[in-house]
């Protein structure tokens, strides 16, 4: 039997979090929950706040990858006046 770690500080049942899935949230103080179905989770329940802070990570993630990519190209000297 495989240990499953759980990546959250706070955990609920799935019955529990059906009953209330924001209080699970409220009671974990916006941090994420995971949700466990027979005692294996079954997923996280996060707020909108850290979903969107999560996208934005992700994209600031992609945006360097094009940046350190486009650093490898041909350099063009311009002046301020010039933009």
């Amino acid at each position: 039997m495989a240990v499953q770690p759980i990546l959250a500080n706070a955990s609920v049942s799935i019955s529990d979090f059906k009953k209330s899935p924001n209080g699970a949230l409220k009671e974990a103080h916006g941090q994420p929950v995971a949700v466990l179905t027979n005692g294996h989770i079954s997923g996280y329940y996060i707020s909108p706040e850290t979903w969107e802070a999560m996208v934005d990570y992700q994209e600031d993630i992609e945006l360097g990858k094009i940046a350190r990519s486009r650093m490898k190209g041909k350099r063009v000297k311009v002046k301020l006046d010039e933009l």
